[in-house]
């Protein structure tokens, strides 16, 4: 999955969202989960409270009595967090009442925590107590005595608040497992839809590749109807470059037709005669022909790199290459020697590539003393499809010749320019290949070979 691929999109984005929404919803069903036991354990502490009043006014409703053997056997136990206390406000004289489980003690409510009250007076809060506990504390003020000395007593009653925090605990330990769970099901469930989402692009993917490799022409299959627009207009366009590519060749033979009639009639009638007019008319008139061909040329070529899914098997041709070009120069016996694999794909028309091949190999042929060499690779072949890294081929083809110099390496890619007259050709080859290679969108230099001759090298679109 790569770093800007629409699969790494849809990944990141579903696993950010599921990231901040579960922790998100798990804080808000922990703190929902501590309100409800928070809320029974305050309601357990009321039903104690309510208790602790109604037993010490069993004999009147003016003095609060000790009751004898209230609540269960936490209040008993020291140190249990589980305490009840009943204190006079306004008379220190009058006797303060505790359970067994706090001794001598008294509560200190002063410093209360998180504090609420209710309609009816009662108070629920937590207080620290000792150096690590914390209690959950309902208290209520009682008015006792009579009208004339109303008497002032603050009914408490205690819980250890550990019991909440371990019920919290163990509620949040068990949700934060089944949410790592869920998160990891969302995840894969991520990564499997993107990846069944996203697979009708994976065959458009494959379906160029083979238009582009020439083993059809058009995008088949059945697709998602968010893809088949798309699949409609890929195969439009295809047609359409299909038609205009048919109409330049059309054209482009219609032209030169068109001309070159004319222009070889000119030739004709001032070839024997000698006056300065005929003489001027035949220079310029051969310079408008190597014109027109150059451009007709060019626009020839043009069209044919436009073919969509052009592809060409290299060896085959190479070898067709060595033995004609062997025949014509049998009298030099010159040793050639071919390095290139027999699986590698020129992506282009096999006319085009016999005449860059053709061209560059009988020049090298024409100029060699001993010998010729033709080597083939192909670079970035290592790399995968879908880095989209277009494989090349590079070209090499050198020979032991007299080689040219930097000046002369650059005169001879000029269209009809030669620079030894005494060897036939029309100056054409190198910058034809020039013109190949530049409307592949390759590259070619020339160089001195290490042999001492010229060196050529190229670099092509491989066909996979």
């Amino acid at each position: 999955m790569k770093f800007n691929s629409l699969a790494f999109r849809l990944f990141i984005t579903s696993t950010a969202l599921a990231l901040l929404v579960l922790p998100l919803a798990a804080f808000q069903l922990i703190n929902e989960y501590r309100n409800s036991i928070e809320t029974n354990f305050d309601e357990r502490l009321k039903a104690n409270l309510s208790l602790l009043i109604e037993s010490s006014l069993q004999e009147n409703f003016e003095t609060p009595q000790k009751p004898n053997q209230f609540g269960g056997f936490a209040f008993t136990l020291p140190n249990s967090g589980w305490y009840w206390q009943i204190r006079p406000l306004n008379n220190a004289a009058l006797p303060t009442y505790s359970s067994t489980s706090l001794g001598s003690e008294i509560l200190n409510l002063k410093e209360k925590l998180r504090s609420n009250q209710e309609a009816d007076g009662t108070s629920k809060f937590y207080i620290k107590y000792g150096n690590d506990r914390q209690l959950r504390v309902i208290e209520r003020t009682i008015i006792l005595g009579t009208d004339k000395q109303p008497q002032s007593y603050a009914y408490v009653v205690t819980g250890d608040s550990s019991e909440i925090e371990v019920d919290v605990l163990d509620f949040a330990s068990m949700l934060t497992l089944t949410f790592i769970i869920l998160g990891s099901g969302l995840i894969l469930a991520t990564i499997l839809q993107v990846k069944v989402g996203l697979q009708p692009l994976r065959v458009v993917e494959r379906g160029l590749a083979a238009i582009r490799a020439g083993k059809t022409e058009r995008l088949e299959g059945q697709f998602p109807a968010e893809i088949e627009p798309l699949r409609f207009e890929i195969n439009n366009l295809i047609k359409s470059n299909m038609d205009i590519i048919e109409r330049a060749r059309t054209h482009v033979g219609n032209l030169a037709h068109a001309l070159k009639t004319p222009l070889s009639v000119v030739i004709n009638e001032v070839e024997n005669k000698n006056d300065p007019l005929a003489q001027k008319i035949a220079m310029q008139t051969e310079i408008m022909q190597n014109q027109i061909s150059h451009h007709l040329d060019r626009a020839r070529m043009a069209a044919r790199v436009g073919v969509v899914g052009s592809l060409t098997d290299i060896h085959p041709v190479l070898l067709s290459l060595e033995r004609a070009l062997t025949r014509i120069y049998q009298d030099k016996s010159l040793k050639f020697t071919l390095d290139c694999p027999k699986t590698l794909k020129f992506a282009g028309e096999k006319q085009d590539f016999e005449e860059i091949i053709g061209n560059m190999l009988d020049n090298a042929f024409k100029w060699a003393e001993t010998e010729v060499n033709c080597k083939i690779i192909l670079e970035n072949g290592k790399k995968r499809k879908s880095d989209l890294i277009p494989q090349k081929l590079v070209i090499t083809i050198e020979d032991d010749g007299p080689g040219l110099s930097e000046k002369e390496q650059i005169q001879v890619l000029k269209r009809g320019k030669r620079l030894d007259e005494t060897k036939p050709g029309s100056g054409l080859g190198l910058s034809i290949v020039a013109d190949l290679v530049d409307l592949y969108g390759g590259e070619f230099t020339l160089s001195r070979s290490a042999k001492g001759g010229l060196r050529a090298k190229m670099q092509l679109p491989a066909g996979s």
